[in-house]
């Protein structure tokens, strides 16, 4: 059975450059009068993984929330929640699906049954879930209803979610730069006006620098939902810029994209071994024609 990222079937491996439009500053978090950039012992610069990975799932979420998906994954989009304890689903709609999932499970559909064995549960979960219903106890088919919705949501195929492995993984980009220190005063958020004695300084990488993002992609299939909202987020990214970093609110870490270039495996065909050496053995695409393989 085809679950997510098993079997295999594309390998993907990717290079996005941007420009740095304005300067950035990637810190430790705080609210210190001198904030620096995070670095290496040797000096080097870093924008993690999580920043990128954070930066690309915001924009996948409002164009998801602003796109038309059908069944599952449109329920799971609209009930799709993030708050301090990770990804969930829930809300009204979800709820009204939680009572119709009860009769799906009555219904003994073999496919459900066997999605449910993917995710751990056993026949006897089920019919727990099924006589505790009757008692008024929704708390195990709540559970099932949730897992069984993130299997279909596109954003949680992307990034993961609490039963799914993310399918992008973002890698370290890692940078030798000078910095220089901008200076800064605090906003009283009542006047809008600065407030007194308030003054800092932030250290940024400055504006003009290229900087590259390495992604590598599992199991992407052309045409479906989540290719298909991947290829919106990277040619929103195109049309209006990425912001990272602090101070994004000020216009600090405002990245154009400039170009990208991608390797495309497919696994099932790769009887050159391309997944050994993609860099020689496949052919490079560039940003565009990546964009439309994903559209299918």
């Amino acid at each position: 059975m085809s679950f997510h990222l098993n079997p295999l079937r594309y390998k993907i491996i990717g290079e996005l450059t941007f420009i740095l439009k304005s300067p950035l500053n990637i810190g430790s978090g705080g609210q210190e009068l001198v904030r620096e950039c995070l670095r290496l012992p040797d000096g080097r610069l870093i924008i993690p993984s999580t920043t990128w990975k954070g930066a690309f799932r915001y924009l996948s979420e409002l164009i998801a929330r602003n796109s038309s998906f059908n069944g599952y994954a449109g329920l799971a989009v609209k009930s799709y929640v993030e708050g301090k304890s990770g990804i969930k689903y829930d809300g009204e709609l979800f709820e009204r699906f939680v009572m119709d999932f009860y009769e799906l499970l009555k219904s003994n559909d073999e496919k459900i049954h066997s999605l449910l064995r993917e995710l751990g549960y056993k026949e006897k979960d089920v019919q727990d879930a099924l006589r505790k219903f009757s008692l008024n106890d929704l708390k195990q088919l709540r559970k099932m209803a949730e897992d069984y919705l993130a299997i279909h949501c596109p954003i949680g195929k992307l990034y993961g979610n609490s039963v799914l492995a993310s399918k992008i993984r973002f890698l370290d980009t890692f940078i030798d730069s000078v910095t220089e220190y901008k200076p800064g005063v605090g906003i009283d958020r009542m006047t809008g006006k600065a407030r007194e004695g308030v003054l800092y300084r932030i250290n940024v990488i400055p504006a003009g620098l290229e900087v590259k993002l390495r992604i590598i992609v599992d199991n992407l299939i052309p045409g479906e939902e989540d290719s298909k909202l991947f290829a919106s987020t990277l040619e929103l990214i195109k049309s209006i810029d990425l912001s990272i970093g602090s101070r994004k609110s000020v216009g600090l870490g405002l990245l154009g994209l400039k170009e990208g270039t991608f390797y495309v495996i497919d696994l099932q065909k790769d009887e050159s071994y391309a997944i050994g050496n993609p860099f020689k053995k496949t052919q490079k695409i560039n940003l565009q024609e990546f964009i439309k393989w994903l559209q299918g």
